[in-house]
């Protein structure tokens, strides 16, 4: 109300004092950065990866992962997080990532016979991707997991450090009721993002073939990117579904809580919206004379 806009004002114009501080709330409690976030029944590990403290980013191949399993499961959630020699606490360079090198993994888990399962891409400071209890994610038996698509960044610092990989499994026997899937929209090929201004959108669509269930949502827009909604449009009707910050420091996945997860009939269209700011009002940019668009630049 026009009130408490002017009581507002007031208070930022008096220098914005604190008021009693027995009325603030409870101090957060921050739990172990280290922790694992799910209860992960196989834990397996990448061969170490060093950085130099200015070296270029490089894109590139990991060696594969041995799975230790001997018949096939089904994955409930999949964490992965990077172990490295930064001391908890210490700082990186004050960029994308922070103290972590690795900023992203493409990955597949594959057999020797060529059957492949697809999963989540991981992300720096990405949290665990959980599965729907009725479309858990198949990991076969001798297994490995795969990649020729990992991005590595420099923090300032000579840095060495393994991904690890935990998966938590359903029971013996269980068997999904429905298939699960990842659904990607728009490409970076349409990007186009002009140098020196906030305030750009970029949009992009797709059409649900098939009765749809969503489970999560994950924007993901780079450095100049602060905001992405998903909305659903069928008939006369549109409704947002999620829209939420962004920071490319850091990635998070989205969970609908059991019971608000969207339920989409065919023909639905889903549009997500990405808005940009790349001007110097954005610290994630280095140079916001830069056009931005396709490529790893």
């Amino acid at each position: 109300s026009d009130e408490e806009l002017a009581k507002i004002q007031a208070w930022a114009d008096n220098g914005a004092p604190m008021g009693d501080p027995a009325d603030l709330p409870p101090p957060l409690v921050f739990s172990d950065e280290d922790a694992w976030r799910i209860k992960p029944d196989i834990i397996v590990r990448s061969a170490p990866i060093t950085m130099g403290p200015d070296d270029p980013d490089w894109w590139g191949e990991i060696p594969n992962i041995p799975i230790p399993l001997t018949e096939d499961r089904y994955v409930k959630a999949v964490e992965i997080r990077e172990i490295n020699d930064v001391g908890t606490g210490e700082d990186g360079r004050q960029t994308v990532g922070g103290r972590y090198i690795v900023h992203h993994m493409i990955w597949r888990t594959q057999t020797p016979d060529g059957q492949v399962t697809s999963w989540p891409v991981h992300e720096v400071g990405r949290n665990p991707d959980i599965f729907d209890d009725d479309a858990g994610r198949l990991l076969r038996a001798g297994s490995e997991i795969a990649s020729e698509s990992v991005h590595l960044h420099s923090n300032g610092r000579k840095t060495t450090a393994i991904l690890e990989i935990g998966f938590e499994l359903f029971p013996p026997g269980y068997e999904p009721k429905y298939r699960g899937s990842i659904t990607n929209l728009g490409n970076g090929a349409d990007i186009d993002i002009r140098g020196n201004e906030a305030g750009q959108e970029l949009r992009a669509f797709t059409v649900v073939q098939r009765p749809t269930k969503i489970i999560s949502f994950e924007p993901h827009l780079h450095a100049p990117g602060e905001r992405m909604c998903l909305e659903a449009i069928w008939g006369f009707k549109a409704e947002t579904l999620s829209c939420v910050g962004y920071d490319h420091n850091w990635v998070r996945t989205y969970v609908f809580e059991e019971d608000y997860q969207p339920l989409l009939p065919p023909g639905t269209i889903l549009m997500i919206t990405g808005y940009m700011n790349n001007s110097s009002t954005n610290s994630n940019v280095p140079d916001p004379r830069n056009w931005q668009g396709s490529g790893n630049r």
